[in-house]
């Protein structure tokens, strides 16, 4: 299954009336905590869900689903609808939810929770035992030409003081080619959001977590975003585990005019492999950043392999006089390369609805 609902976490909508509205490139949900909540209709749209057939930059949807559980539409769960977008079409699907709560039957007789109600409220059950990246996660996503707006997405585990261990508890898992997110929220403590594989792009989102709480390989720009540390509930914390591997990978996460909150030390990655690479730019660090920065993990005896940077950051955390001494400082063609088409989101995000 390409674009799959996971247990034990919950999806909230915001405050609109009898829709949520999804078209197959996106889910949209309110914002956690203060962010804005949408004024318009939450969207999901699925363009493909095996592989891509370009649009045009005037995409339209071409099919809309309705899901309602208590039978008025096409479809009574969500996952029926998104198994009925066929594979490799050159269409956006739109999949609008009625407001309601969703319970839809998963592996172990665990129960999936997409929720919607007024005041906004999500609950969270204890995490399964062998839970891993994949199976732990709220959301999943391997279709390329995806797009999610307004929409959260949050792993229960960990969260509001549980005593208890603290524990992988994934709240996303993007892995297909071409994915944009705008205004979303990404909820979690350790490894919210498994920024796979493939380009994406995400704009004006929130992601919240403790511990390597934005991971994976991907080749992504984050813009104007909001990354929120809690790692001082835990003694410490990491942003960022990216995976790079070796000179050749084009993977690597570009962090344009965000904001950084929170509570600390938290450091701004890790490298999760020998060529780990992160760069911050222009952007704000109101939180306690740890004074090194950046933590070589595994891979202190291959620093010199490892690319993490900052430019031109501003904030309490900003100060670089105790940085590793092996971050790097950005060069023309290095600045060249992060802040303009990293991701090539010029050739496929102006494409998309």
């Amino acid at each position: 299954m390409r674009i799959r609902w996971s247990c034990d976490s919950n999806v909230r909508f915001g405050n609109n009336e009898d829709f949520c509205d999804f078209v197959v490139a996106g889910w949209q949900l309110i914002p956690p905590h203060d962010l804005r909540p949408p004024s318009s209709l939450l969207s999901i749209f699925l363009s493909v869900v095996s592989h891509c057939v370009s649009v045009g930059a005037t995409a339209s949807i071409a099919v809309t689903y309705i899901v309602d559980l208590n039978g008025s539409g096409q479809y009574k769960t969500i996952q029926e609808a998104i198994n009925a977008v066929p594979d490799n079409n050159d269409k956006w699907y739109r999949i609008l939810v009625k407001r309601g709560l969703y319970r839809i039957p998963v592996d172990d007789n665990r129960v999936e929770r997409l929720r919607y109600e007024r005041p906004f409220r999500a609950g969270w059950k204890p995490r399964p035992p062998n839970f891993n990246t994949e199976t732990s996660a709220t959301f999943t996503v391997q279709a390329e030409n995806f797009v999610a707006k307004y929409i959260t997405f949050k792993n229960g585990h960990n969260l509001g003081g549980q005593k208890q261990p603290i524990a992988q508890a994934v709240a996303a898992v993007v892995r297909g080619d071409m994915a944009s997110f705008y205004n979303c929220g990404f909820v979690g403590v350790q490894d919210t959001l498994f920024d796979g594989s493939g380009r994406h792009y995400y704009r004006d989102c929130y992601i919240e977590g403790t511990v390597d709480f934005i991971f994976g390989f991907a080749k992504t720009v984050f813009e104007r975003c909001h990354v929120h540390s809690t790692a001082g509930d835990r003694g410490g914390g990491y942003l960022t585990a990216q995976g790079r591997g070796s000179d050749s990978d084009t993977g690597g996460y570009v962090f344009k005019y965000c904001i950084v909150t929170g509570t600390g030390p938290t450091y701004l990655g890790r490298a999760w492999d020998s060529h780990a690479r992160v760069v911050f730019y222009k952007s704000q660090f109101n939180g306690p950043i740890a004074p090194a920065g950046w933590d070589a993990w595994n891979h202190k005896d291959t620093v010199n392999t490892i690319f993490f940077a900052e430019q031109d950051c501003l904030g309490q955390g900003s100060g670089k006089s105790h940085r590793v001494s092996w971050e790097r400082t950005l060069s023309g063609a290095d600045l060249s390369l992060f802040t303009g088409d990293f991701n090539e989101g010029s050739t496929w995000i102006p494409q998309q609805p």
